[in-house]
């Protein structure tokens, strides 16, 4: 008789059975992207820093020229109710006139994510596997392509469903701009599953002047506002 084998240790032998649980299907990924995406919409009053950095690139992706732009954010819901530039700090080059800071951002109102339950029925989605073990992928193409939808993909958590990443660019490329594409990065915060690293890279024309760019926003501190006191009788 040959030696005996000992047996495999429980952790392993556990570990071995949870990695090949099927992972969850396209239903309920959509199911909770979209009640995450409804309570985001949601959400009452919330303030965070912003840290936004723009780089005008040169021809072979070189920096021009950089701003690293600090800004106060008060948000209610997706729609941002303040928002207060605190400083700014340049380098190299001046920026071009298209990448200059915006003058009022207050009451603006970011488009309806593809994954709110009144979106998704204008796209179609795929899902598949990784790209980490634990992390599935959702594609997502527009039914009928235009500047206002966009295709890209979403990575969540394979155990959770949670966003972990959305990538996204327009399905038509808008008027002034040649490439646009953004990422975000979510993390759990003080007002729930949030955006904290927000990245665009674009190249767009203004006035016959080409201008390629890329800017990396770094949201943080991220605190409920509290509730007005109630009035005095």
């Amino acid at each position: 008789m040959g030696p005996m084998r000992s047996p495999l240790p429980v952790t392993l032998l556990a570990s071995l059975v949870l990695g090949s649980a099927a992972h969850a299907d396209l239903k309920a990924v959509l199911k909770k992207l979209g009640d995450d995406a409804r309570t985001r919409e949601s959400n009452a009053a919330c303030t965070y820093r912003e840290t936004t950095t723009v780089d005008e690139l040169g021809k072979d992706n070189q920096v021009l020229g950089t701003e690293v732009r600090l800004f106060e954010v008060e948000v209610k819901g997706t729609e941002v109710t303040r928002r207060d530039l605190v400083s700014v700090t340049k380098s190299g080059e001046p920026l071009a006139d298209l990448l200059e800071q915006p003058r009022d951002t207050k009451g603006k109102k970011p488009a309806r994510s593809p994954l709110h339950p009144e979106a998704q029925a204008d796209y179609l989605f795929e899902l598949k596997d990784g790209p980490g073990p634990d992390e599935q992928t959702l594609t997502l193409e527009p039914v009928k392509p235009s500047t206002e939808r966009v295709r890209g993909e979403a990575v969540v958590d394979a155990r959770t469903l949670a966003l972990k990443a959305l990538r996204f660019s327009p399905s038509k490329t808008p008027l002034l701009l040649k490439s646009f594409a953004m990422r975000f990065e979510f993390a759990d915060t003080a007002c729930g599953r949030q955006p904290r690293v927000v990245e665009i890279e674009g190249e767009g024309i203004a006035v016959f002047i080409e201008t390629k760019f890329r800017t990396r926003s770094v949201l943080a501190g991220h605190a409920r506002v509290a509730p007005p006191a109630p009035k005095k009788k």
